[in-house]
């Protein structure tokens, strides 16, 4: 009897000992490959309305001095309006644009949200009834803040 010897060129599908059943398996495995990957996939839509918005009234008035206003209301409900004046701030009294201004939107239940904002050199601060509020600062540490102002030659201490 002679040993038996594999090549490696008689492995692979063209080999006898890949029979039909492996065949049909290799089938189900690259299908089932390629259904994962069309999963996987991100979707092709956007989430979001696909109708157009319009805009209903529209406003721009911009001066020669660097103040401004203007609005816009669209279709859907939503309000915007802003207006802005130049003023002098800071150390060295150097122009800054301060605006004021305000969003009005319909939330999808039906609900009409409002935010308040003023932009200027302290950043912007928005105020609305919806935003998040944080916490009360325990009194514990408004008791050591006041301590530590009265006290501040011991933060000199090595």
């Amino acid at each position: 009897m002679r040993p038996h010897t594999t090549s490696r060129t008689s492995l692979g599908i063209f080999s006898p000992e890949f029979n039909q059943s492996s065949y049909t398996n290799m089938k189900l495995l690259i299908v089932a490959c390629l259904v994962a990957v069309a999963f996987a996939a991100p979707p092709l839509v956007k989430y979001g309305p696909n109708e157009v918005v319009p805009i209903v009234s529209q406003a721009n008035i911009v001066n020669e001095d660097g103040s401004f206003q203007n609005s816009y209301e669209s279709g859907d409900g939503t309000k915007v309006q802003a207006s802005g004046v130049l003023k002098s701030a800071g150390p060295k009294e150097e122009p800054a644009q301060e605006v004021q201004g305000a969003y009005t939107f319909l939330t999808p239940d039906g609900q009409t949200l409002e935010l308040r904002y003023i932009a200027n050199e302290n950043g912007f601060q928005p105020q609305a009834s919806f935003l998040p509020v944080a916490p009360p600062i325990p009194e514990e540490i408004i008791e050591s803040l006041k301590y530590n102002a009265a006290h501040p030659e011991e933060d000199n201490l090595p």
